[in-house]
């Protein structure tokens, strides 16, 4: 008899959500007699249906109770949900603390916490031993009942899916009826600049090494002026599909750690992924088999910190300093000129 799992998957980062997706994804494979119901924010059910929908239920609603619920808070936030019968899952704990350049008596009090709730059910956490590995995985195996998935069969299971999702991904994605497409793009490379910490393209590098590249912005995003107003060629997109259909049409994509870098390692493989603040393990797909820069800064890793609230980053600069590094521009266009067919 099948099993249902119901998780509520709405709570993280975009990125966050959408490496579960993928770790679940190859969970269906892996664990045929579960019925995983993944719940996730409504913006997200059209594209995540498109790739994910033959093994996962996709719900956008709240038409059933979950299971299990991501978070990523402290135990003091939790407790009266967690008296109500709630249970959570908070793969995030660890790898925060784990991130730190130092650890304060408060990080070894937390961690024993979290260990006890592991212990009760209540609040599941993967074991240390897997936090520089694959999201995907981090945030899937702190689930108890997923917790007997070995890393190897994994991983394994993400290579095997990976060309069956590049395929779905052959079919242009249904765009935002206001994406405004260049009609060259295909002779150019569209990049995605942003995030919401330190891992923004700076303005000067974007001039000086990539000026005839397209800059593809979320249409709030105040950032895209900057870039416009310098006189680069800017594109504003909507929704996820959007980020999907820019790629598919350019002749090559390069994205920051962010968001877009996710779909896109899901959905192809001519695209350069530049890391800057995250380790490479753990949030570039196994599966990927596209160009990867990794971080050539000496503060590598840091803590992820919201710009728009912490104007510098953990070790005091305003910008990444993998910008400021000749060996990280080098690989980078190294990445393109190779695979793209620049001369």
């Amino acid at each position: 008899m099948d099993r249902f799992l119901t998780i509520d998957s709405k709570k993280g980062g975009n990125g966050d959500i959408w490496m579960r997706l993928v770790g679940f994804y190859a969970v269906a494979d892996l664990l045929p007699g579960f019925k995983l119901r993944i719940c996730i924010p409504s913006y997200f059910g059209t594209l995540a249906e498109f790739a994910f929908g033959d093994k996962l239920i996709i719900v956008t609603d709240n038409s059933c109770k979950s299971d299990l619920e991501y978070t990523n808070l402290g135990i003091r936030h939790l407790y009266k949900d967690l008296l109500k019968g709630k249970r959570f899952i908070s793969p995030y704990q660890r790898s925060v603390i784990h991130d730190k350049k130092k650890k304060a008596f408060k990080d070894y009090v937390n961690t024993w916490i979290f260990n006890a709730a592991d212990q009760l059910g209540i609040v599941q956490i993967p074991a240390a031993r897997w936090i520089s590995v694959y999201q995907g995985y981090l945030d899937i195996i702190g689930i108890k009942k997923l917790r007997h998935i070995s890393y190897d069969d994994f991983t394994d299971q993400v290579e095997k899916n990976h060309p069956r999702l590049v395929e779905k991904f052959l079919t242009p994605v249904p765009a935002s009826k206001d994406l405004n497409i260049p009609e060259d793009l295909h002779e150019h490379i569209v990049i995605f600049p942003n995030g919401t910490g330190r891992q923004f393209v700076p303005l000067w590098w974007a001039k000086k090494h990539m000026p005839d590249a397209y800059y593809a912005f979320f249409a709030n995003d105040n950032y895209a002026e900057t870039f416009k107003n310098a006189g680069l060629k800017t594109i504003r997109f909507f929704r996820s599909e959007d980020i999907v259909r820019l790629a598919q049409e350019a002749r090559w994509t390069i994205s920051t750690d962010s968001f877009p870098s996710h779909l896109l390692q899901t959905a192809m493989n001519k695209c350069t992924i530049l890391v800057t603040g995250t380790l490479k393990g753990r949030i570039v797909s196994p599966a990927f088999k596209g160009k990867v820069v990794d971080a050539d800064a000496i503060c590598h890793p840091c803590l992820h910190l919201a710009r728009d609230l912490h104007p510098l980053c953990a070790a005091g600069h305003s910008e990444c300093i993998n910008w400021h590094m000749h060996t990280y521009t080098s690989n980078i266009l190294k990445s393109v000129y190779e695979l793209a067919g620049h001369s």
